[in-house]
């Protein structure tokens, strides 16, 4: 059996549960490629996660402390970490930018998703949901009011819609189990028709976000996949 010192257990211990450090303009090494992985999760591009904490990154830093409430200063310290969801060195968490954990359905399969809010009171998958929010701030800027009508559904949610399908009294909705709402990627938005002022923003803009249209039909549904 190896001995082990007791200042060299005590400072494994503090290493293990060391705070990620204080990250800005020009640092470097794998706490930027974290930083710069969970930007991206979280629905704000700082470029490649080559470790390099560059222009494009001090960008996405500010948007994402912007959009969280925090002094947007580039410098991502303990609070813009928290933000983050990261407490502490070590594995990514599964669940970037916490939420509610739900029973979510993709392909038929029941998984575990993790829900944030969106506006009008909708959730969406916690990426998903970082995306859109932004998005929905560049719009709002912009003079345009993406009203969301729906955004993750339930099990029970997506029955009853079906059925309604069925009965010739709702619109085309997807088997339960198989809609994209159900995955939390889906949003469906106030947009008119296709040549209103609001679909022509979403259509010139929402790809920059990670969002595209999926379904023909339905101008009104949007899905994250960036």
């Amino acid at each position: 059996m190896v001995a082990i010192s007791r200042s060299s257990a005590l400072a494994a211990r503090r290493g293990a549960s060391a705070a990620p450090p204080t990250l800005r303009l020009d640092s470097r090494g794998p706490a930027v490629v974290t930083l710069q992985k969970k930007l991206k999760a979280a629905g704000f591009d700082p470029g490649a996660a080559d470790g390099a904490f560059g222009q494009k990154t001090l960008a996405a830093v500010k948007a994402f402390q912007k959009a969280h409430g925090l002094t947007a200063d580039g410098v991502v310290g303990p609070k813009t970490w928290n933000k983050l969801n990261v407490k502490k060195q070590g594995p990514t968490p599964p669940a970037p930018g916490g939420g509610r954990s739900v029973t979510g359905y993709v392909k038929g399969k029941a998984q575990q998703i993790t829900l944030s809010s969106i506006p009008n009171g909708k959730e969406m998958r916690s990426d998903a949901a970082a995306a859109f929010n932004r998005m929905h701030a560049t719009a709002s800027s912009a003079g345009i009011n993406l009203h969301v009508n729906s955004g993750f559904r339930s099990m029970e949610e997506q029955r009853a819609l079906y059925q309604k399908h069925l009965n010739g009294t709702g619109n085309l909705a997807a088997r339960p189990g198989y809609s994209n709402h159900q995955g939390g990627i889906a949003v469906d938005v106030t947009v008119g028709a296709t040549s209103s002022a609001t679909y022509k923003w979403m259509e010139n803009n929402a790809k920059r976000f990670g969002f595209i249209r999926t379904v023909p039909s339905e101008p009104w549904h949007w899905e994250f996949r960036p």
